[in-house]
């Protein structure tokens, strides 16, 4: 190996070395102790053993496992530190810590999970004169440094004297603890606290709870009868009191979200029987479960109803379905009923009229259809559970009903077919109803079975009446049938029009001069057709002329066109329905029939000579009107060249070919076209330019 490979070896193992050592200096914070204060906040301690970190992270949450937050950072030298969490409610709930130290390398390295102690103290079940104590370890293993023994204080206070000071009453190395309350001691509520020391000079602290103890004599347990809600919303619980001689009183009880009774009032006076709760909100709140237990003068209580606690009836909301015309009442079971609950009933006002029963349901059904609902009208309900001779009443729950329009008249006015053979559908429907729709429905031509077409919305509709352009339909091919079907906000189909359907004019040549039109009846006039107008036009008379008209049950017609001049050769023809009106919607409408063409075949004269210099200096096919198609006329010259040619039946030559006078002489034409009925026309012959 040479000399340069070797040193490059040696410093790269030299700075592998480096970062090991680095690494391994890079010691974790030691948190020493957790202490919650009186208010629920937290302090915590902790120390490190390196001094090379850049800054501590300081994270937190109320579950150990997930939704960590960042609480703060700390990064003036010291080797002790102390970090307050002034916002955490440590007094209700236990909270956890990680600190992290982050070094120069970026290298973030935490220190182990601790968590606050959280102390519950409640008497041992049947016997309120031991108190059971529990609380949870910092962590497990304890801190370093941390002593073997928690140790238990405790602060009394008497009935009618402050409170006493907090007193060093154990230790223990266990996390459960049972503290015997001294004899003589009556009414006494008593707080305890948790510490365990560290060498380091702080304490981990926990919350502090407490409780009343006394001898441990029960009082007899009240019978809790019924739980309900009076007119203002509040709730009413109702209970036999206790039996026993030295009953003071009753303790109210309400479960927490954990299902854990608190205590929530005292009546200290056995011969009341009744609680109003006015800070729970019932008609908001579906959960609320109240128990009770009776407290002797002693403080003694006895067992409570906690196993068969009692609820306000949750009225849940009134909805209210227009199409049914029905007010749907549901509500949560009331429980624990002793006797058990006989049946419900449903009491309701209209319009703030007096309440009456407007039904009933047995005792395990939970819901009411309320029907032949009113529209527009103010109900207010509440529930009664019946059992034995107690009842409770529910909230009050009230609606508003809607307003439902039923749409009241669907008229198809017309049917009319346009010049471009689409149709135009003109309906008066009743606009009242601002949520439903119309269904129009139309047969394919000539088929009579009708499907969907379309779909109005009313929202698109702002005036009456209005018109729908039919655009795929063809008139030229066949009549159609139409319909209207009114589709209400229920998505039921409450009205139908009467079927409409148009007129389908067809045509067919007798002779040369007269013409034969045929048509379907219309249908769909409330009061049926009067007569039916026959209009004509050609290409010199574009406007359409009323040429003669027929009673309604005549349903063609010929015209004799012989009279009419040579140089009308295209003749178009309508038929008109002429509503015998008015009706009883005021319309007196004409639908029109689609449009059909006859053609007067071309007369065409060929003159023999023409002088370009004189009167007839054009020459071309004198004609009463061109009617037939693809026209073509040409002049040759005697050896056979074009030298002119036009594809207009209006245009002619003037004698000019490329752009020099003709030679007098004889040329030869040709003719060629399709006349009206689409034969092939080839004609030729000569003609004499005279100059």
């Amino acid at each position: 190996m040479n000399s340069v490979l070797k040193n490059i070896l040696i410093i790269s193992v030299i700075f592998l070395l480096s970062l090991v050592n680095a690494f391994a200096n890079e010691d974790p914070p030691k948190i020493t102790c957790v202490e919650v204060l009186d208010d629920g906040s937290v302090k915590l301690h902790w120390i490190s053993d390196n001094s090379n970190w850049s800054e501590f992270n300081i994270y937190f949450s109320t579950n150990r496992y997930s939704n960590w937050k960042y609480l703060g950072s700390i990064n003036v030298p010291n080797s002790y530190f102390v970090i307050s969490h002034d916002t955490a409610h440590a007094d209700i709930e236990p909270y956890y810590y990680v600190v992290t130290a982050v070094y120069p390398s970026l290298n973030e390295v935490s220190s182990d999970t601790v968590s606050t102690i959280f102390m519950g103290v409640a008497p041992i079940p049947n016997d309120e004169g031991i108190a059971l104590i529990a609380w949870n370890p910092v962590s497990s293993p304890l801190p370093e440094g941390s002593s073997e023994f928690y140790k238990i204080y405790r602060k009394i206070q008497l009935p009618g004297q402050p409170p006493g000071s907090w007193l060093l009453h154990d230790s223990t190395k266990n996390t459960l603890y049972n503290d015997t309350v001294e004899d003589g001691l009556c009414n006494a509520f008593i707080d305890y606290r948790i510490e365990i020391d560290n060498i380091i000079g702080c304490s981990s602290v926990s919350n502090v709870k407490g409780d009343w103890f006394s001898e441990t004599r029960q009082p007899a347990k009240p019978v809790f009868d019924s739980v309900s809600i009076n007119e203002n919303g509040e709730v009413v619980l109702g209970w036999t009191p206790s039996t026993s001689a030295d009953a003071l009183g009753t303790i109210i009880y309400i479960f927490d979200s954990n299902d854990i009774p608190h205590e929530i009032d005292t009546i200290t006076n056995n011969q009341i029987s009744t609680y109003i709760d006015s800070i729970r909100k019932p008609c908001r709140d579906n959960n609320i479960r109240y128990s009770i237990a009776a407290i002797d003068s002693c403080g003694n209580k006895s067992p409570g109803t906690f196993s068969t606690p009692l609820r306000p009836i949750f009225f849940n909301s009134v909805n209210y379905t227009i199409c049914n015309e029905t007010n749907s009442i549901s509500w949560e079971s009331y429980i624990n009923a002793e006797p058990e609950i006989e049946k419900y009933l449903i009491w309701s006002s209209k319009n703030n009229e007096p309440t009456a029963i407007v039904g009933e349901v047995p005792g395990d059904v939970t819901n009411f259809n309320h029907t032949n609902i009113e529209n527009q009208t103010d109900y207010t309900y509440y529930i009664q559970a019946v059992f034995g001779n107690n009842t409770s009443t529910s909230c009050e729950n009230s609606i508003t009903t809607g307003s439902y329009i039923k749409p009241g008249y669907i008229y198809l006015a017309n049917a009319d077919v346009q010049e471009d053979n689409t149709i135009d559908l003109e309906l008066d429907a009743d606009l009242l109803p601002l949520d439903c729709s119309w269904e129009i429905y139309r047969s394919e031509t000539g088929s009579g079975t009708q499907t969907l077409l379309t779909t109005i919305n009313r929202s698109s509709v702002s005036s009456n009446p209005f018109t729908y352009a039919d655009q795929t339909a063809d008139g030229s091919t066949g009549f159609y049938d139409y319909t209207i079907k009114v589709i209400d906000s229920c998505n039921r189909q409450d009205l139908e029009s009467d079927l409409m359907k148009t007129v389908f004019l067809q045509g067919s040549k007798i002779s040369e001069n007269q013409h034969q039109l045929v048509w379907n009846a219309f249908e769909g006039y409330e009061n049926g057709v009067s007569k039916y107008y026959i209009f004509r036009s050609t290409n010199i008379t574009v406007v359409p002329l009323l040429i003669d008209s027929v009673n309604s049950s005549t349903l063609s017609y010929i015209d004799n066109v012989s009279m009419v001049s040579t140089t009308e050769s295209e003749f178009t023809y309508k038929v008109q329905a002429v509503e015998d009106g008015p009706n009883s919607f005021g319309y007196q409408n004409v639908s029109n029939s689609n449009r059909v063409i006859f053609l007067r075949d071309t007369e065409l004269y060929m003159p023999n000579a023409f002088r370009p210099n004189g009167v007839n200096n054009i020459f071309k096919p004198v004609t009463t009107g061109f009617a037939g198609s693809n026209y073509l006329f040409q002049i040759f010259n005697r050896w056979g060249q074009v030298i002119f040619e036009t594809n207009d039946p209006n245009e002619g030559w003037n004698g000019i070919h490329n752009g020099n006078h003709a030679p007098q002489g004889v040329y030869i034409y040709r003719l060629v076209y399709d006349d009206v009925n689409g034969n092939p026309i080839d004609r030729k012959g000569n003609v004499t330019l005279i100059d």
